[in-house]
């Protein structure tokens, strides 16, 4: 009887430990599926010629329906290659960037290097005349390929810098050269688009400043600030503590804050009260004071304050750690006389600055009232799964995360309205358009009531809407992707694209291009 009872434990132990091999055969087989079939495949093209470089549509189901629109009037590919700069201007600003490892001044010892343009990160900033020809010979001397994409500003697309797009990786040892037309006056920057998360993370980044032709106003004392996170420490340009601007009372200064990192920061100015000159580059109509109000800038966003430095003491730019605060002893930039009493760290006041009440209206080309071409919604989530292989978090651009994304086309001289909606929870979402401006018509259904506002990178907490809309007037291939680098890198990638554009370069493991 006992040796009947201990068979018969022993059958039902065998049959508990074969049903749990079985299940965790079954997750197994799920697990290796869903990463094998997230996995991008060995070549993908974006053009829209419907030529040969379509013949891996069955490869991305959202190209499927491409075939009434990708031939135009004339049904002739347009290489990518024809959509570029002059060669040859009245006047030209030369530049070479060699992408190089660097010890960075405040990393420890037994950190490792930083990637850098020219040994520093930033990289130098490049500073040019509205109308000048911009022409940047990139070397490589790192042990990966690298690119330039010049953020914000609307470059012909073979010079937007898209790993798999517009160009290949420029690989170790070789050298790239880009030309544009800097057409619009204000503050940009540039970071590789091969890899981003990885390589701009890792201090692939710069300042380029494009000074008007007819300024309208005038600033004695004029910085870039780039704010950028390593290894848990934020820092300004290169600095993590204070640093010091020297400026005389009664001078104006403006102060270009470029947010190269993924999550938001917020920032205020103590000490003396400032404008909010400019969003993205772009100048806002007649903006007032505002006093120790605090700004969230975001990623890939660009605010130029202005003020003059008060008769006594000194003003200060200080800084959080993320958007709620408190802000931050240092890093913290410091400007006026030396000797002069620093204005102290002050509280997160209850109001934050909201452009979409801020400065005057004024006519403009674009407002809720246009007549629209054609309108996109994209609506922005995030689910648990597996993206190119890997197991996590997954963010999506209408439910779908790159490349199988849609593909939103536009024909030139459409005006086009993108209207985003934030439906997740998952943080923050600052969305960046390659190519073109948008000018912002409305958020949450409601039109801006202050001056018009003009951006590359409109950002969306959860539960966020706006509408924005542009000219389609600078042929292409080009992204729309979260500039919280992460989140791109985990699917939050989309092209907008014109018809007919063919392009040599490839996305994915046969070219080893990948520019998320």
């Amino acid at each position: 009887m006992n040796a009947s009872k201990k068979s018969g434990k022993r059958r039902v132990a065998s049959r508990v430990l074969l049903t749990i091999l079985c299940i965790l055969g079954a997750m197994g087989v799920v697990v290796g599926l869903g990463m094998w079939t997230s996995r991008y495949p060995d070549v993908i093209n974006m053009g829209t010629a419907c030529m040969g470089e379509m013949q891996h549509m069955d490869t991305m189901p959202q190209m499927s329906n491409m075939s009434t629109d990708c031939q135009g009037a004339s049904g002739v590919a347009i290489p990518i290659a024809s959509l570029h700069a002059p060669e040859t201007a009245a006047h030209i600003a030369e530049f070479t960037l060699t992408a190089q490892y660097a010890h960075l001044p405040f990393f420890a010892k037994d950190q490792g290097d930083a990637w850098t343009f020219n040994g520093t990160s930033p990289g130098p900033t490049l500073r040019v005349r509205q109308g000048d020809l911009v022409v940047v010979h990139l070397r490589n001397r790192l042990s990966a390929g690298v690119t330039i994409h010049w953020h914000g500003v609307a470059v012909p697309n073979v010079a937007d810098g898209v790993a798999g797009v517009t160009q290949d990786a420029v690989k170790p040892g070789e050298t790239y050269t880009y030309r544009f037309v800097a057409k619009d006056a204000g503050t940009y920057w540039y970071h590789s688009h091969q890899e981003s998360f990885e390589q701009t993370g890792h201090g692939l980044y710069g300042v380029l400043i494009v000074d008007p032709a007819k300024p309208s106003v005038h600033d004695d004392v004029d910085v870039p600030l780039a704010l950028h996170t390593w290894n848990g420490t934020l820092a300004v340009n290169m600095t993590t503590g204070r640093q010091r601007i020297e400026a005389k009372p009664g001078q104006w200064v403006r102060l270009r804050l470029v947010e190269t990192d993924n999550t938001p920061h917020l920032v205020t100015l103590a000490g003396v009260p400032f404008l909010v000159a400019a969003l993205d580059g772009h100048d806002l109509h007649e903006p007032t004071p505002l006093t120790k109000v605090p700004l969230v800038v975001d990623g890939g966003q660009r605010y130029d304050l202005r003020f003059q430095v008060p008769q006594s003491g000194a003003a200060a730019l200080y800084i959080a750690s993320d958007e709620n605060g408190p802000y931050q002893k240092t890093p913290a930039v410091v400007i006026g006389s030396e000797g002069a009493a620093v204005a102290p760290v002050p509280a997160v006041g209850p109001k934050e600055f909201d452009f979409t009440t801020y400065g005057q209206p004024k006519p403009d080309a674009i407002t809720a009232k246009s007549h629209f071409d054609v309108t996109y919604t994209i609506t922005l989530n995030y689910t648990f799964g597996f993206s190119n292989g890997r197991p996590g978090p997954v963010f999506t651009l209408d439910g779908q995360s790159f490349p199988n994304t849609p593909m939103l086309m536009v024909k030139e001289g459409q005006l086009v309205r993108l209207r985003f909606v934030n439906e997740g929870n998952a943080g923050i979402h600052p969305m960046h358009l390659h190519g073109h401006t948008f000018t912002v018509v409305t958020k949450n259904g409601r039109a801006l009531s202050g001056s018009p506002v003009r951006l590359d990178t409109i950002s969306l907490r959860p539960g966020e809407s706006y509408d924005v809309a542009f000219y389609a007037d600078n042929p292409g291939l080009w992204m729309i992707h979260c500039h919280n680098l992460y989140h791109a890198n985990h699917g939050m990638d989309m092209m907008l694209a014109y018809p007919n554009i063919s392009t040599p370069y490839n996305i994915g493991y046969a070219s080893g291009n990948f520019p998320d």
